[in-house]
Formats: C-alpha cells, structure tokens, sequence
C-alpha cells in the first residue's frame, strides 16, 4: 500500500515537471499557418518613396541578408504597370530602385503575456496534483500558478521579422528617398517568405505615381 502511494506520487511530480517544463519551451500557443501576407502593423513603417518628374527607366538591385531565395517579380510587375521600364545598364536608367532585407528578432509583448497565463493555468494544474499527493491541493494550484506564470514570463518571447529597406535614387534630379518596413513573420511558413516579401516590396513601390 505504502509502495503503491509513493508510486502515485512520483507520477503526479513527473507529470507536473513535464507541464512546467512545457511551460518553460513557450508551446502552449502553437501559431497558425497562414499562407497569406502578414499585416504590417501601425508604426512598422516609415519614410516615403519617391522619383523625378521625367524619371521612366529604371535599374533594381537587391541586397539580400536573409537566408531565403526571393526574386521580386510582383514588384518589377507594379512598376511596369505604372509606366516604368527596367533596363539592365545604369548608364540608360533615370533611376535606381534599391531593396535590402534584414532578418531581426523582436520582442513580443502578446507573445509573452500569453505564455505567462498559460504558464500559470498549467502551473496551477500541476500545483494542484502536486497538492493532492501531500493532501492540500489549494496550497498546491497557488504555488504552482505563481511558478509557472514566472516560467512563462522569462520564456523566450522573440517574433521573427524581416526589415524591408526600399531606397530611390534619381540619376536625372539627384533626388532620394527611402521607406522601411518590418513585417511579422511569426505565422509564415518558411516555404512562402519569400512570396511575402515580394508581395511587401510591391506594395510599397505601388506609391509611386504612374507615368
């Protein structure tokens, strides 16, 4: 009998540590994968994007720092239905279009309040097992809360995002301009980054005016 109920109790522990620890890993919210652009929240944007009055002919150049193939189609796509003409040789372009990514982490406050309510719900969980084995499963769900909501606040809170930096440059005027946009990539599948970002940087040249 003595046997079996330190039997009881060791599982009960085992059980608690696996949920702490599962705590700890930040998995309780698993994201969804969305096969559509992400939003790009209000303040992830700034500056403008502009060209001369005379400008048609443009050259691209990408500066790529990310581990992903992109190839700007759409956005070469927005700029020929605007009017513009890609050429290959400087010397024949009126403007440059110059696009560089960056792949950054940033903190996400969502994120780690999230983890700190599901570290505290399966701390309470486990607390109160815990608590049970001992005969004071209140005192247990308490102690377990306060554990796994610290656990779930220092978890690792970090959303990917890629920097997109879009820079004009008017052969004809001198004339420059620049925008810069970090897009979430939390919810993205590796396999359709790139098409993000293609359909990102074609957004922001589509404010250019037409020709």
């Amino acid at each position: 009998m003595r046997a079996s109920k330190w039997s009881s109790k060791i599982l009960v522990i085992g059980f608690a540590v696996a949920l702490l620890a599962g705590c700890a890993g930040g998995g309780y919210y698993p994201p969804a994968v969305a096969p559509g652009p992400p939003v790009v929240s209000p303040g992830a944007s700034s500056g403008f994007l502009a060209v001369g009055p005379g400008d048609r002919f443009y050259v691209m150049g990408l500066e790529n720092n990310t581990p992903f193939d992109v190839y700007l189609h759409r956005a070469n796509h927005v700029l020929y239905d605007k009017g513009f003409n890609r050429v290959r040789n400087e010397r024949r372009a009126d403007f440059a279009v110059n696009v560089s990514l960056f792949q950054e982490a940033r903190d996400n406050p969502d994120l780690r309040g999230q983890q700190m309510l599901g570290g505290a719900v399966l701390g309470a969980a486990a607390g109160a097992l815990l608590g049970a084995a001992a005969g004071a499963p209140a005192t247990g769900a308490i102690a377990g809360a306060a554990g796994g909501g610290v656990l779930g606040l220092a978890a690792p809170a970090a959303t990917p995002v890629v920097r997109i930096d879009v820079r004009t440059h008017s052969f004809r005027s001198g004339r420059n301009s620049r925008r810069t946009v970090f897009v979430d990539m939390a919810h993205v599948p590796p396999y359709n980054v790139p098409r993000v970002i293609d359909i990102q940087v074609a957004r922001m040249l589509s404010a250019l005016p037409a020709r």
